[in-house]
């Protein structure tokens, strides 16, 4: 990992490089198995049904206009790490979609049992992330607790130019 934070830039996937939602194609939104799904406590089977787990799958990416943005980041020699609150096997299907090569670090909520905006996530991210690199979120909440673990954080709301916050 290098060690100048400005080399490096984190993104969240679902809401900034990634869509869909789960949100969008679930019948049963159970806030309570979502947050046992991202914490890595239930696996995608028992979270919801196998016809919508492959449904989710077949629609689940990585936004073209994403990717070519991460490309261009990475021209520039910028390092992209991806941190976000999701399944592990989401984040398997996005790193071995397109543009997911692209990707040089997957910190994974599943995978570190905890989820943004919990310390402990941030703690997770500083070992694939050097602190002070620039952290971008589409929740307020998450680019709080990042700031306070010490990354440049910035709020990507809807609709917000990302190559801007890249700068």
């Amino acid at each position: 990992m290098p060690s100048d934070p400005a080399a490096t830039i984190v993104f969240d996937l679902i809401g900034v490089l990634a869509e869909p939602s789960w949100r969008e194609l679930s019948v049963d939104m159970s806030l309570d198995r979502w947050r046992l799904l991202k914490t890595g406590e239930i696996t995608d089977e028992a979270f919801w049904s196998a016809e919508e787990a492959a449904a989710y799958r077949r629609v689940l990416r990585l936004r073209p206009d994403r990717v070519a943005l991460l490309r261009e980041l990475r021209a520039r020699g910028r390092r992209i790490v991806a941190a976000s609150n999701l399944a592990s096997g989401w984040a398997d299907h996005l790193a071995q979609s397109p543009g997911g090569s692209l990707v040089d670090a997957w910190v994974i909520s599943a995978r570190v049992g905890a989820a943004k905006p919990d310390p402990r996530f941030f703690a997770a991210l500083a070992a694939a992330a050097p602190v002070g690199a620039r952290f971008i979120d589409d929740t307020r909440a998450n680019c709080a607790a990042a700031a306070a673990a010490g990354f440049d954080a910035r709020w990507a709301w809807p609709g917000r130019d990302l190559a801007a916050l890249t700068s």
